[in-house]
């Protein structure tokens, strides 16, 4: 995977398609899936937008297969990561404080959140 991972819709939803369908489709097969959701893409669409995964080391094409390179969840730790470092000096206290603002938390989300920190501070401590 390079450095940015940031992808295009049309680039998400070939990901998402490859990902509900275990990881690899062959590419007739990832463009049936691709047209039955409503789009009208010609194999070379489909072939531009693979170049660009495959560029970002989200795809391998195996023979004629397309294989996903990343599960989802690592996507988004990395997509995530990127925006705590471009936008909250890749800080977790800076990113809650800015998505709470002024808003007032419910007990129980305090309740969630201070567990969720003790689960974190279990595996630092490990």
């Amino acid at each position: 995977m390079k450095d940015s991972c940031k992808l295009a819709g049309a680039e998400q939803e070939v990901m998402e398609a490859l990902w509900a369908n275990g990881g690899m489709l062959s590419t007739s097969k990832l463009l049936e899936s691709m047209n039955g959701s409503g789009k009208n893409w010609k194999r070379q669409t489909l072939n531009t937008i693979l170049s660009r995964l495959e560029e970002k080391g989200c795809v391998s094409r195996p023979r004629a297969f397309v294989k996903a390179s990343i599960s989802k969840k690592d996507l988004l730790r990395l997509q995530t990561r990127e925006i705590l470092d471009n936008f909250y000096e890749g800080k977790l206290k800076n990113f809650c404080a800015a998505l709470i603002g002024d808003a007032r938390l419910e007990d129980d989300e305090v309740e969630s959140l201070n567990a969720m920190i003790d689960e974190l501070q279990k595996k630092t401590d490990d």
